[in-house]
């Protein structure tokens, strides 16, 4: 039987989303302590080119996002592929707080034209009735980026230092993206004379095309009271979520003192488990209530925020266990993030909608960088910040049970 060539294009994606994420996101915050330690900066300074990285993928996602539905979108992403592969290329030669700054402008711009949105546009035009499967794959790649590039990383971070790290990750990471792009990504099955699913006839397709169709506009979307509620629980968890993996290694590796051999241990460890978050609990949203299933991931950032609050230098065991809880808490509330708002907004308009709620939430992602390096260089600690996110995950737990409140009453209405 011949395998349909959408799930050939979900591996482009998959290998993409991986190297990107996975490297810009989940990678180069293991290097912060040693930027730290030859530079001279704070933890403020050096979390500051990662916190305009998300604010300047604000600003640009709705407008690159503007070109997909005009240009080719494995074009736009094959050149931001090679934005990424220059800044990444450029990145072992730093030598200053600015030239990093610069650097995380160019990821940004590479990030807004092959990141979250084309990859999801893209899937989007390929699958209907396997969507929710195709979206979870994807969506794991980023973990499986997270889980992956530390370990490539450890040893040459070890006996190397961290300049030779960085650029063997860019070799591996050139290599995943220019591949994938060119080799299996396609914009749409009708440019291979398929349809949507693999259907065999074009009136199947329609159909799928039809429901697609449905859904609120982006106007529709701005006027409805669950998109600012929202808004708000995905801003927040971004804000914890976003600042703690730019953070944690300057926790661990700084404050608590662990060694530069065990961090990427802890750091795989995280993102191992955030694998498994994103496939059960993707598993337990098609058995059990989204909404549910999103609330129980919360409380899980909870509880691992907790533990870390209460981690010593001298127990490690609670530092594993909070790599554990967190991590899966965090793959799963990712994972949960977008089917909740694809069951939403899910439509003609999604794209527009998705490109906003993503500005949205990395201009959260960006504020609580800046917050959490703001604290600590103002009390010496991270433990008060730890508070505040403890207590915007409460917030958003409940706000998840008033939207469950909410589509109960719709049914029984």
């Amino acid at each position: 039987m011949k395998i349909f060539y959408g799930w050939w294009v979900l591996l482009g994606l998959f290998l993409i989303y991986a190297a990107n994420n996975g490297i810009l996101m989940y990678t180069l915050p293991l290097f912060y302590p040693e930027l730290i330690d030859e530079f001279g900066w704070s933890s403020a300074e050096v979390t500051r080119p990662a916190a305009l990285f998300y604010v300047v993928a604000a600003v640009l996602t709705p407008f690159i996002g503007a070109l997909f539905d005009r240009y080719s979108t494995r074009l736009i992403m094959l050149l931001g592929i090679v934005a990424l592969i220059a800044a990444l290329c450029f990145y072992p030669a730093i030598t200053s707080l600015h030239q990093l700054t610069a650097i995380y402008i160019v990821f940004a711009l590479g990030l807004a034209a092959c990141g979250l949105v084309p990859n999801m546009l893209i899937l989007t035009r390929w699958f209907k009735r396997n969507r929710g499967l195709a979206m979870g794959l994807l969506l794991t790649g980023s973990t499986v980026g997270g889980a992956v590039f530390p370990l490539v990383a450890r040893e040459t971070l070890i006996t190397q230092g961290w300049r030779q790290a960085v650029l063997m990750i860019a070799i591996l990471g050139s290599v995943m993206m220019v591949g994938a792009v060119l080799l299996l990504v396609r914009n749409r099955p009708q440019e291979l004379g398929l349809n949507v699913d693999g259907d065999a006839s074009p009136a199947e397709a329609e159909h799928a095309a039809v429901t697609v169709s449905a859904g609120p506009t982006l106007r529709q979307a701005v006027q409805m009271p669950v998109f600012y509620i929202l808004a708000f629980v995905t801003g927040a968890l971004w804000f914890a979520t976003v600042s703690m993996l730019q953070h944690q290694s300057i926790f661990i590796g700084k404050d608590l003192g662990v060694d530069a051999a065990r961090l990427p241990l802890i750091f795989s460890l995280f993102f191992w488990c955030a694998i498994i978050g994103k496939l059960l609990l993707g598993w337990l949203s098609d058995k059990l209530n989204k909404l549910w299933v999103m609330f129980s991931t919360v409380l899980s950032l909870i509880l691992g925020l907790a533990l870390l609050r209460l981690v010593s230098a001298d127990n490690i065991f609670m530092l594993y266990a909070y790599a554990v809880v967190f991590g899966m808490g965090f793959g799963g509330t990712f994972s949960m993030i977008q089917q909740v708002l694809a069951d939403y907004f899910a439509g003609a308009s999604y794209g527009k909608i998705l490109a906003l709620m993503t500005a949205i939430d990395s201009l959260a992602g960006a504020a609580g960088i800046r917050y959490l390096g703001a604290v600590r260089d103002a009390q010496g600690s991270y433990l008060s910040a730890f508070d505040l996110l403890i207590i915007l995950c409460a917030v958003s737990a409940v706000l998840i049970v008033v939207l469950i409140h909410r589509s109960r009453n719709a049914i029984l209405a």
